[in-house]
């Protein structure tokens, strides 16, 4: 049902200007629809587009060319209701290394005008789902990188995001915590209908949490699609072959989507 749709591009390009006459198209009239309650794999090299098509989604850039809607939203003309129902997870995120993890939730969802008693109601179940209840009131700065990641996920969810874009949610994160991780991520989608966007390369990881792909290369979207689905079309034995073959132009045998 085209309700069920959260997600949608249509030509949707970014053409960025470097010097004189210099053009570098980061994503070349990309049409992609996203579903409500997906977890949606967004793969590609570096430099593939994928940054800068999720940077359009938030509100951080504006499209050359093409139409992107968010909830049913323009990314450009009405960023500000879209801005209230998405969140966003960069690689880069950085924590407030005085204040202990719970603050850390606490303060980032009062700047959303979220109620006192609803934070700390949030701020509990949060540090329970990532497992950080028994350190909820030690300064962050003494966390490893992988603790630190837990409570930026944390911080990510504290305002009930509709959509939650994560860039390598699990970078620096050990085995056991990645799990834990992965499990909130898979709860949030399949219990709470909550849509995740996610981007990591991972390939394993990928074909344990993603519904689906979309594979970036150049700008452009080359596949969509279930892992499965995408491994029989291209006649591959796993993700990592599908997408190797589309970046590098080896061993794919069936076609490229355009």
């Amino acid at each position: 049902m085209q309700s069920d749709i959260v997600i949608s591009t249509e030509g949707l390009t970014k053409i960025f200007e470097r010097g004189k006459k210099r053009e570098v198209v980061a994503l070349d009239s990309v049409d992609l629809e996203i579903r409500r309650g997906e977890v949606f794999g967004l793969l590609g090299p570096n430099g593939a587009g994928k940054t800068t098509l999720i940077r359009i989604l938030v509100g951080l850039l504006t499209p050359t060319e093409g139409s992107a809607k968010v909830l049913g939203r323009d990314v450009v003309e009405e960023i500000d209701e879209i801005r209230e129902k998405v969140a966003l997870l960069p690689q880069e995120a950085g924590v407030y290394d005085r204040l202990t993890a719970r603050e850390n939730l606490v303060y980032y969802g009062g700047l959303y005008g979220i109620s006192e008693e609803a934070l700390n109601k949030r701020a509990d179940d949060l540090l329970d789902l990532v497992g950080l209840r028994d350190r909820e009131d030690y300064q962050v700065k003494g966390f490893s990188g992988g603790m630190k990641r837990k409570v930026l996920v944390a911080r990510a969810l504290i305002i009930e995001p509709e959509i939650v874009f994560m860039d390598e949610p699990t970078t620096g994160v050990d085995t056991l915590g990645a799990r834990v991780v992965r499990n909130v991520l898979r709860r949030l989608s399949s219990e709470e209908k909550r849509t995740i966007i996610l981007t990591t390369h991972d390939l394993n990881e990928v074909s344990e949490l993603c519904d689906r792909v979309g594979i970036l290369n150049e700008g452009k979207l080359v596949a969509v699609g279930k892992p499965s689905e995408l491994e029989e079309k291209f006649k591959a034995a796993n993700l990592e072959e599908v997408f190797t073959g589309l970046v590098t132009g080896e061993g794919v045998y069936g076609g490229v989507d355009r």
